[in-house]
Formats: C-alpha cells, sequence, structure tokens
C-alpha cells in the first residue's frame, strides 16, 4: 500500500498598463489689413500765350498687414492599470 499526496499550487500574476496620450492643438490666427490712401493734388496753371500747363497729381496708398498667430496645446495622459490574480 503505497500512498502518493501532491499538492500544486499555482499563482499567476498579470499586471496590464496601458497609456494613452491625446495631444490637441488649436491654432488661430487672425490677420489685420489697414489701408491708407493719400491724394496730394498740386494744380499748377501756367498760362503762356495759347499754351497752358497743369501740373500734378499724387497718390500714395499704404497698406499694412498684421497677423497673429496663437496656438494652444493640450496634452492628455491616461493611464489604466488592470491587476488579474489567479489562485
Amino acid at each position: 500500500m503505497h500512498t502518493h499526496t501532491h499538492t500544486h499550487t499555482h499563482t499567476h500574476t498579470h499586471t496590464h498598463t496601458h497609456t494613452h496620450t491625446h495631444t490637441h492643438t488649436h491654432t488661430h490666427t487672425h490677420t489685420h489689413t489697414h489701408t491708407h490712401t493719400h491724394t496730394h493734388t498740386h494744380t499748377h496753371t501756367h498760362t503762356h500765350k495759347t499754351h497752358t500747363h497743369t501740373h500734378k497729381t499724387h497718390t500714395h496708398t499704404h497698406t499694412h498687414t498684421h497677423t497673429h498667430t496663437h496656438t494652444h496645446t493640450h496634452t492628455h495622459t491616461h493611464i489604466l492599470c488592470y491587476y488579474n490574480k489567479e489562485m
């Protein structure tokens, strides 16, 4: 008569780590345009017997453009941990 007793103990531990990173980028661009027009009129009339001369008209246009860019970056990080134990 032989009696054999076997005891087996198994312990399994599983660790899962998930990292999720979300990056959101928002870009806002504002453009401002300023236009300035200057008109200078100089009229000179000279009469020489049968000749008439008329001078002059000058127009100056200035355009200024300003561009502003704003960038916003948001980063979200989520860490999820799962522990599974099987005895």
